[in-house]
């Protein structure tokens, strides 16, 4: 078993969500939106790796939110909240990237708020299915 490793990656989920909110603060929204889907990433990882021991070394949230949902089907509830943060990631990091989610560029305030919105579900979601 792999111990408290799943727990580990929750912790680090909690980070990049503390760090979001508080580069939100300072009106960096795709910094807010890359930390967003970081943290869901980990937190989903964490708790596939605490369901089969193993999780997917891939990055795309549909794809691991789709293995949750395999493991527990209310997890479903998420995948439009996945859809949208998925934009965000390559966008995000790459200032030669494909176009991200918005016509007019990088996401904006109210992008980054709904992330981190999602972000924080995601993970107390996920939380409640680890906690004895």
């Amino acid at each position: 078993m792999n111990g408290n490793l799943p727990l580990k990656w929750l912790d680090m989920a909690a980070d990049d969500l503390a760090v979001a909110r508080l580069v939100q603060e300072e009106g960096y929204y795709a910094h807010v939106c890359f930390l967003s889907q970081q943290c869901i990433e980990k937190a989903l990882k964490g708790y596939i790796l605490s369901q089969t021991q193993s999780y997917p070394r891939i990055h795309k949230l549909t794809d691991l939110l789709f293995e949750c949902v395999k493991i527990d089907p209310s997890f479903s509830q998420f995948h439009a909240n996945c859809i949208t943060i998925d934009q965000y990631y390559i966008p995000t990091r790459y200032p030669d990237s494909v176009p991200g989610g918005k016509p007019d560029g990088l996401p904006g305030r109210t992008e980054a708020n709904e992330a981190i919105l999602s972000a924080a579900d995601i993970l107390e979601f996920v939380r409640k299915r680890l906690s004895p």
